[in-house]
């Protein structure tokens, strides 16, 4: 009987784990799919500091936004200026756009990653699940 009980609790566990790396997978799979579609437009300027150069995911499911700050001599300060204004539009836009609810229903983590013309790396902005629920 204890015999039994060990090896269907093993089976259990083993039929858990593999159920959680598929979910896994198969989010990794829709979010990768999303990077592509967004990378077909790319590059894109977004206004006149801003350009959008690609999307990625990374094997952690972390979907990372990756841009150019161009036209300006302190890049920082720029993004400094606009980080509250920029938490506030992504509050906005999982609230009322249902096709965000992938990282909703996920809880995905989400990097804004800037670098400057040279594409020196000048701040990675990370939003968790808790910034825009």
């Amino acid at each position: 009987m204890r015999k039994t009980f060990f090896i269907l609790s093993l089976i259990f566990y083993s039929l858990l784990i593999v159920q959680c790396n598929t979910g896994k997978r198969e989010l990794h799979q829709k979010l990768t799919q999303m990077a592509v579609e967004l990378n077909e437009s790319a590059p894109v300027s977004l206004d006149q500091y801003t350009r959008f150069e690609e999307a990625t995911v990374t094997n952690d499911n972390v979907f990372r936004y990756r841009y150019s700050v161009t036209n300006i001599n302190n890049p920082d300060s720029l993004l400094e200026s606009r980080k509250d204004e920029l938490m506030k539009n992504i509050r906005t836009m999982f609230s009322t756009n249902a096709d965000l609810r992938i990282f909703t229903e996920n809880n995905v983590v989400i990097e804004y990653d800037y670098t400057d013309e040279q594409n020196n790396h000048i701040r990675t902005i990370r939003i968790n699940p808790e910034d825009y629920q």
